[in-house]
């Protein structure tokens, strides 16, 4: 408190808004660590804990299966092997004739996923757990360190609550998918390549690329087109190498898989409604790619895909025409955050594969202030994806709190049910408009610093001229 023996001008020198300035601040953090202690939470419930429900069937049953089979020196592609390695081991009939059974994987998965095979399912399952959350893990790790961010400080909180947030991770996890492994590859890989560790990059996303290509080769796409030619070809020597040393593998072991393989494919193709993306998949609103609301409005699978594949290449033609020469941190991160966005669209993907979106979200934290409404827009249309959109409003209908009229209408199929597609969709346009916008501001900037060197360089012509 003041005293009259105190000078006016000190008592008036402290800024009357530093008061509340500090109180909205000391506010403002104690909000983010509490939505922090909430979003781990959630994340915590919504991932590690329903990956742990007592069931032996989730995304990795598969490649447990098949690669175990490959280590043992079998037909990993014939059905009959799975289905009486599941029976025997894990103690539940399975038929072979059904799609789960019929699974081409890529060969270089199996290499991968051999030392979780190699272990009893009860402890892989456990394993693969730790997995799953150390490629969570180093995900916000790599990204952070790529903005230059820290936990410390308030915008790498964000970032971290945003993440942890995210229902795309609590899917992955649950399910026990490897597209969380596969996007914490791609992250480090990304962050190896912005320290010029060309080689470590190169091997980060050719793991990628082999466990998922149809994610991790559209980022290794960018680098490309930058000419990084030993990333892309330690990408693509690992790649092969999985692959070959895959096949001599059974070609040693006498095992002829081709045959067995390709027809999984076929099979696959024909009756396995599971990933369709037609009315034949009663959960077809789980799949985010832009088929999927394109038939409710064609009702053609063949016009469905076309039409998505001509706006998927359209996309990437404009994408890469933006793509600029520079390699700053922001430009780059921005060019990555666009195709990760555009490479969910044309092919098929679910929503854990969504987990991309933490490479546009990184840029939308550390995103320049000219570009400051367009990132808030991106973040805007990330917000639906903090839910499973479209299982929410399915199990919402089955219980009877959406009307069947509702369901019914013209918009629920086409707008409504597909909504994070048409999210997507919207992003990466925006995102494209913010690589312009960006190109533009370089421009500029390299613009303005030649006009201000002008004037210094004829000036020193002149002085040569009088020497």
């Amino acid at each position: 408190m003041w005293t009259h023996s105190e000078p006016y001008a000190l008592r008036t020198s402290m800024p009357l808004t530093s008061i509340p300035g500090k109180y909205l601040q000391k506010t403002g953090g104690i909000v983010l660590y509490c939505l922090l202690v909430l979003a781990a939470a959630e994340f915590v419930v919504r991932g590690p804990v329903r990956y742990l429900h007592p069931t032996n069937w989730n995304d990795l049953a598969q490649y447990y299966a098949t690669s175990r089979i490959w280590l043992r020196g079998q037909n990993f592609a014939n059905p009959e092997n799975f289905a009486a390695m599941w029976r025997d081991e894990i103690g539940e009939p399975l038929s072979a004739n059904t799609a789960r059974m019929h699974i081409a994987p890529p060969p270089s998965a199996l290499v991968l996923f051999a030392p979780i095979s190699a272990l009893p399912w009860p402890a892989a399952k456990l394993v693969w757990l730790a997995v799953l959350l150390a490629g969570f893990a180093v995900t916000v790790g790599s990204l952070l360190h790529i903005a230059g961010l820290s936990v410390i400080e308030r915008r790498g909180l964000a970032f971290l609550a945003a993440c942890l947030a995210l229902a795309p991770f609590h899917t992955g996890i649950a399910t026990g998918n490897q597209t969380i492994v596969v996007v914490g590859l791609c992250a480090f890989g990304v962050w190896a390549a912005c320290a010029n560790c060309d080689i470590i990059a190169g091997m980060s996303l050719g793991a990628a690329c082999s466990l998922k290509p149809h994610i991790a080769g559209f980022l290794l796409l960018y680098y490309i087109l930058q000419r990084r030619w030993r990333l892309f070809a330690t990408a693509v020597v690992l790649t092969v190498v999985l692959v070959v040393l895959a096949a001599a593998w059974m070609q040693f072991a006498g095992v002829n898989w081709v045959p067995d393989y390709l027809n999984n494919m076929k099979f696959g193709a024909a009756k396995n409604t599971i990933d369709d993306f037609t009315t034949a998949n009663p959960i077809r609103f789980m799949l985010i790619n832009l088929q999927v609301p394109l038939y409710s409005f064609t009702h053609n699978a063949k016009s469905a895909n076309l039409i998505a594949f001509c706006a998927g290449a359209a996309l990437m033609v404009t994408w890469i025409i933006l793509v600029p020469k520079g390699r700053t941190q922001q430009v780059e991160l921005l060019s990555l955050a666009t195709i990760a966005v555009i490479g969910l669209l044309p092919l098929y993907h679910r929503l854990y594969d969504a987990s991309m979106l933490a490479i546009p979200l990184c840029w939308c934290v550390i995103r320049p202030k000219a570009l400051a409404r367009v990132a808030n827009a991106a973040l805007l249309l990330m917000i639906p994806f903090l839910l499973p959109g479209a299982a929410v409003l399915q199990q919402a209908f089955r219980d009877g709190w959406i009307p069947r009229t509702w369901a019914e209408s013209w918009w629920w199929d086409r707008l409504l049910m597909p909504h994070q597609t048409w999210l997507l969709l919207l992003m990466s346009v925006l995102l494209l408009y913010a690589m312009r916008q960006e190109s533009q501001l370089q421009w500029r900037e390299q613009l303005s610093q030649e006009s201000a060197s002008g004037p210094l360089i004829m000036l020193s012509d002149r002085a040569e001229e009088q020497r």
